[in-house]
């Protein structure tokens, strides 16, 4: 193509892209036909005078989140390209999870929430949530101000749905305290409530390497006892193998959602990143709790290359 006809063609392809002009329009301006109109755009297009991308603002990189999607036979599946620094890919994975709570939570759901580090970056995120009741499916673990009690006072702050915090330890020292817990009013009308859980989202715990705060507050001889047994993952405190099989060994201990009750939830979200992770979100969604995931863009390169 000459000089003249790519100034011709730049001139086309500006009226038609960017002044949002018809081909029909832009013949009658120029004395064209509106066939030499569409020859001009598409030698726009062949020369590199028009380049045409398609990418979405939060920095998900869809191509790479429908493949993860379709790999696992997730519901949702979203993965963002994130800076290397932890924090800075924390809050950024926060910030995807909190723009989909905000699309695909109604009135008519309940809404349950984990504990987990990158959860508690998606309040600050978080500026609209239908509102509906928010329930806090685990104890908590992690100090007073980064716990799953925060979280949900957080996140109702947001939406002004009524809370139900849940004011115990995850995992305790034995059966006996656990069912004296669980029998406190507050706790109890918590607990009962999950069984109207229709929306989750959740943190996704790695025993193997660690990086759980379940697995950080159990003494090292019960943690190397389970992980001997398989261990590899834990969501709400349900322990996972590498298959996605359940390992039994916290159940009367613990302060959660059974693993019966979080199986019949009918979308749970499980949000996490970083290499650490990886082992431990393949085990979640090959477990069937999982339904959807948010993640970062290495970490899904890395799960596809492993899944």
């Amino acid at each position: 193509m000459g000089p003249e006809r790519q100034v011709l063609a730049a001139l086309v392809a500006r009226k038609h892209y960017l002044e949002k002009r018809t081909k029909s329009q832009i013949a009658d301006e120029l004395a064209l036909s509106r066939f030499q109109v569409a020859r001009l755009l598409d030698a726009a297009c062949a020369e590199g005078i028009v380049r045409i991308t398609v990418e979405l603002p939060s920095g998900v990189d869809a191509e790479l989140s429908n493949l993860l999607r379709q790999r696992f036979g997730l519901k949702r599946a979203l993965a963002v390209v994130t800076a290397d620094d932890l924090e800075a890919r924390r809050a950024q994975l926060g910030r995807a999870a909190a723009d989909l709570l905000a699309d695909v939570v109604t009135e008519d759901d309940c809404l349950g929430i984990a504990w987990g580090r990158t959860l508690g970056a998606i309040p600050a995120a978080l500026d609209r949530l239908a509102t509906c009741p928010v329930v806090q499916l685990t104890g908590v673990a992690g100090t007073v101000s980064e716990n799953t009690v925060e979280l949900v006072r957080q996140v109702c702050a947001v939406n002004g749905g009524p809370a139900s915090p849940i004011y115990a330890p995850f995992v305790v020292a034995d059966a006996a305290t656990a069912r004296g817990l669980r029998s406190q009013p507050g706790i109890a009308r918590a607990l009962e409530l999950h069984r109207r859980v229709t929306r989750a989202v959740v943190g996704v715990g790695s025993w193997d390497p660690p990086d759980s705060q379940l697995h950080d507050s159990l003494q090292g001889q019960e943690q190397r006892a389970l992980l001997g047994r398989g261990v590899r993952a834990e969501v709400c405190g349900t322990l996972l193998n590498d298959d996605g099989d359940v390992v039994s060994g916290l159940e009367d201990r613990r302060i959660a959602i059974p693993t019966e009750l979080l199986r019949k939830i009918p979308e749970v979200i499980a949000v996490g990143g970083g290499s650490t992770k990886v082992h431990a979100m393949l085990a979640a969604v090959r477990s069937g709790l999982v339904h959807g995931l948010v993640t970062d863009a290495a970490a899904a390169h890395r799960m596809l290359e492993l899944g």
